[in-house]
């Protein structure tokens, strides 16, 4: 469960990230590079795919958002993810809500 986020922060089971995060069921990837810096595209959910969410959660950021391509989304679709698209704390909110029923993967860019 996130237990905070806020512009630049986030806490998940008691660690902190400063960076753009994936927000797993037992850990927190905090080493997430987003290539293209300002689109999350099809490559940079390698990591995402091996783990086989039912449910991705993306979080755009606050002041500084980033966006999903129409083609990561349909790449998460076509392998049967639901993709959850909001600002990074309503996103946080629906992580913490969907992921008590389902295998759920949050993105979040911090900025």
């Amino acid at each position: 469960m996130i237990d905070s986020i806020s512009m630049g922060k986030m806490a998940f089971m008691g660690k902190v990230s400063r960076s753009d995060t994936i927000v797993y069921p037992d850990h927190m990837n905090t080493k997430w590079w987003i290539a293209a810096r300002t689109t999350i595209e099809p490559a940079d959910l390698e990591d995402v795919f091996k783990a086989e969410p039912e449910v991705v959660v993306v979080g755009l950021g606050f002041v500084m958002p980033i966006s999903i391509s129409d083609a990561a989304i349909s790449a998460l679709e076509e392998k049967g993810i639901e993709v959850l698209v909001e600002k990074s704390e309503k996103a946080a909110e629906l992580y913490n809500e969907i992921s008590t029923k389902k295998k759920t993967i949050g993105l979040f860019h911090l900025l």
